[in-house]
């Protein structure tokens, strides 16, 4: 689980960090803590995201702008908001949809009441958005008869004609199984997938831009984008960002 904290408050950022390393680590939960002092350093280096704590009172970008702009790109990232001045906690769960907010100075009672709350609402997120497939391969040779997989974690699929396999693409992992891309398309069309180009299934939670004709993806990688769909697929991404944001 990767989760982020930005704070341009370096003390108040060491204090979370603390806090919440211990919150998570009681609740066994396998975590990557990143930490940010500035929203445009985030902004630039963060690539995924599931619990986002943000301070509200920045400097160079407010928590509730952020927030907006991380939702864009994470439509499904759990937003926490950390604040001094309860006056902005409304703004924050009413303009970003914010998860919760916890109002300085962090109570750890208060906080590990919050975090269980959310981890709560994502495994069960999790567990409707998992597929079940059959007949799977590792790159490595390794065979699963059964292999269900988070939707989430798919970057997208793909078609392997010589093989008549469609290829699972995750960010650290390559699977194969026989499949009929037309079925698999019908099956996930309404559960945040798009067809990029002929042959490939983009989970759009993972695009970070569109540049003419290329998909820039969040893990990094750049996949094509078919001219006769570019109207189509665009009307997709944003319609799927609207819903989720």
């Amino acid at each position: 689980m990767e989760i982020a904290i930005c704070d341009d408050d370096n003390a108040d950022l060491k204090i979370m960090e603390k806090l919440f390393r211990e919150i998570f680590f009681n609740f066994e939960v396998d975590c990557n803590l990143q930490l940010f002092n500035s929203a445009a350093q985030m902004l630039k280096k963060v690539k995924r995201i599931d619990i986002a704590i943000l301070d509200i009172a920045m400097e160079e970008l407010n928590g509730i702008d952020l927030g907006r702009k991380l939702k864009i790109r994470f439509p499904e990232a759990h937003i926490i908001y950390t604040t001094s001045y309860r006056q902005y906690c409304m703004q924050a769960i009413n303009e970003v949809h914010a998860f919760s907010f916890l109002c300085k100075p962090l109570k750890k009672a208060v906080v590990k009441k919050q975090i269980a709350g959310v981890l709560k609402e994502i495994h069960q997120l999790e567990d409707i958005r998992e597929k079940t497939f059959y007949k799977v391969s590792d790159m490595e040779g390794k065979e699963f008869a059964v292999l269900r997989i988070n939707l989430n974690d798919i970057i997208y699929f793909e078609y392997i004609k010589l093989k008549r396999k469609i290829a699972i693409i995750l960010e650290n992992k390559v699977y194969e199984y026989p499949g009929v891309m037309k079925k698999l398309i019908e099956e996930l069309e309404d559960d945040g997938f798009a067809v990029n180009c002929r042959g490939i299934l983009i989970n759009l939670r993972h695009i970070k831009k569109i540049r003419g004709y290329d998909i820039y993806m969040d893990n990094g990688m750049v996949l094509a984008l078919s001219q006769k769909r570019v109207m189509k697929f665009k009307e997709k991404v944003n319609s799927y960002i609207h819903e989720h944001i």
